[in-house]
């Protein structure tokens, strides 16, 4: 005997009171099942969404601010690139407009320029680099930072690649 014979030989036996009281269950159940797989995830997963979009809203006007000034960026012409000479030159005056004196310096054999720093800040260091990055078309290549006993001064080992004429 399959299972569809026997629920039906089932359903027979029971008194129509019965019968009703199964069904009015069975409706029951199938309502409750029908709320808690898919309306209550569907009125949940909104609700969470909707906690979402702001957020999600400031991060789209942020990226559409970083986008445009990527674009901004894009179109200014590019750092015009001296001569090593005046490189070498344009880095030296940046130094000193840093207030920074490099211990000792010296060209490498690829072109590249080897700077010391003893006991300098580390922050006045950091912020010239990444406006020689910037302004003078520098490339730090090898970057070696200690620090000192002086609280938030370094020692700096710094190789850099100038601008190729």
């Amino acid at each position: 005997m399959d299972a569809l014979t026997r629920a039906r030989q089932f359903w027979a036996e029971r008194q129509p009171r019965e019968r009703q009281v199964l069904a009015t269950g069975a409706a029951f159940l199938a309502v409750l099942l029908c709320y808690m797989l898919l309306i209550d995830p569907a009125r949940t997963g909104i609700e969470r969404l909707q906690r979402l979009l702001p957020q999600t809203r400031a991060q789209a006007g942020e990226l559409e601010a970083l986008v445009s000034e990527a674009k901004r960026l894009r179109a200014q012409p590019p750092v015009a690139a001296p001569g090593a000479g005046d490189a070498r030159a344009a880095l030296y005056a940046s130094l000193d407009a840093a207030g920074l004196v490099a211990a000792h310096n010296a060209p490498l054999a690829n072109g590249d320029l080897h700077l010391s720093f003893a006991n300098v800040p580390y922050a006045r260091w950091a912020a010239w680099l990444v406006g020689a990055e910037r302004t003078l078309g520098v490339h730090a290549v090898a970057v070696s930072v200690k620090a000192t006993a002086t609280p938030g001064n370094t020692d700096i080992e710094l190789s850099v690649r100038l601008p190729r004429a």
